[in-house]
């Protein structure tokens, strides 16, 4: 395991996605065998429950997350924030595939949302905390730009704590996947930091406390595939 500096972490990451953005869809039903599906899917239930008007998904990626969101709500003004220009890209092209009006994309940092105080009724973002360079200054921004009221969705990756499991777990994260994507798009790199960024990051508990230090109510916690992925919620 190694750690790197703000900055360095910040341009480690960009160069990841920016280059693994044209398969970045098709790897990862690969490498999770399709289970993130079921996941963002359980993410997009809880969230249409809600009705809201207003939803920013903060490293949205490809933007599988929001454009499912914005066909489950036709109604809500919907955006989706990502500093990878690939990234965007491809998410630019899903939208234009489809008939949504109600979306829209923007280039930005999630470390300083471009939004002003109180702006959303919803953010979300997923598999995408790990990646950042200061997980608590992200959160900040979130509840930031949340209405009093709103509510934050973080899904994550992250390692099971069970001792059982955690070995064969660490065992096809840090040797298999890397592989797998060497393999099926010839990027071993991109995708042994997608093990070192799960390695280093947060425990579910630790993110639950830092989540409610930051000033979110009434935190929960669902894990997924047992402890290898879990969503946080909190209310501001």
């Amino acid at each position: 395991m190694f750690f790197l500096t703000k900055a360095d972490k910040e341009q480690k990451v960009y160069t990841v996605f920016q280059n693994i953005s044209d398969d970045y869809d098709r790897m990862n039903d690969i490498i999770c065998f399709g289970m993130h599906h079921r996941w963002k899917r359980d993410l997009v239930n809880r969230i249409n429950k809600r009705k809201y008007t207003s939803i920013l998904d903060v490293c949205c990626g490809t933007g599988d997350i929001i454009l499912e969101l914005a066909r489950d709500n036709p109604k809500a003004s919907l955006c989706g924030l990502d500093f990878s220009e690939n990234m965007l890209s491809v998410a630019e092209e899903r939208k234009a595939q489809s008939d949504l009006t109600n979306i829209r994309f923007q280039h930005g940092n999630a470390m300083e949302l471009p939004f002003a105080n109180n702006s959303f009724q919803c953010v979300t973002i997923s598999f995408g905390l790990r990646n950042v360079p200061d997980y608590g200054q992200v959160l900040e921004e979130l509840y930031r730009v949340l209405e009093p009221g709103g509510m934050l969705y973080c899904l994550d990756s992250s390692y099971p704590e069970s001792p059982f499991v955690r070995p064969f777990f660490k065992l096809y994260f840090k040797y298999i996947m890397p592989a797998v994507g060497h393999l099926f798009s010839n990027h071993k790199e991109e995708y042994k930091w997608l093990n070192d960024s799960t390695e280093q990051f947060l425990n579910k508990n630790e993110l639950a406390q830092l989540i409610q230090s930051v000033g979110f109510q009434k935190p929960a916690v669902r894990t997924y595939l047992l402890g290898s992925a879990a969503l946080h919620r909190g209310k501001k």
